[in-house]
């Protein structure tokens, strides 16, 4: 009689294992698909530089010219240097546009206040370069400077493919300006 209780139990446990709704596996398999199913996209957005960047120079050349230049970037306008999507993640990486402000004075009188970009040195050529432009940085050239003319570098990149243009900006001692391109990568 023991035999055959055991024997009923055993059959019972068989069926009862045997009732399709399937293995610790499928159902594993089946909570991850739901959850993956659920999960919304995820976007990874970096920027250079991550904050506010300045950078600020004041500057006495030759005992006639007091420059002031403040290169900063723009919190508000970025350029999208690449971009890569796959399933539900998103990686944007942009880097800031910047800009400058130039203020140069010879005697207690101003002779130019300005704010520059890169769009303000855009040549009208169908150059993809300028798609992608931002100013990175101005600075006076000692060197090339004296007390009749101030030189100024100005450097302008494109992120995107990593190509340049780099400008020489004369101004004399009326403020006349005068801009030549020294040196191009594409």
């Amino acid at each position: 009689m023991k035999k055959s209780i055991l024997l009923i139990i055993l059959i019972a446990i068989a069926f009862y294992s045997c009732d399709r709704r399937g293995s610790h596996r499928e159902h594993l398999q089946k909570s991850i698909s739901e959850f993956n199913n659920k999960q919304t996209n995820i976007d990874i957005v970096t920027y250079y530089p991550e904050r506010y960047t300045e950078v600020k120079t004041d500057s006495i050349i030759s005992n006639t010219f007091k420059v002031s230049i403040k290169n900063y970037s723009k919190m508000d306008s970025q350029i999208l240097v690449s971009s890569q999507a796959n399933k539900k993640k998103t990686t944007l990486n942009y880097h800031r546009v910047f800009e400058s402000e130039i203020q140069i004075t010879t005697n207690s009188k101003t002779i130019l206040n300005t704010t520059i970009s890169a769009q303000d040195f855009r040549d009208y050529s169908q150059s993809e370069f300028w798609n992608h432009a931002t100013l990175e940085h101005v600075w006076v050239n000692q060197d090339a400077s004296n007390r009749n003319e101030l030189n100024l570098g100005v450097s302008i990149i494109n992120p995107k493919n990593k190509a340049y243009k780099l400008y020489e900006l004369v101004v004399n001692t009326e403020g006349k300006q005068q801009l030549y391109l020294i040196e191009e990568h594409s």
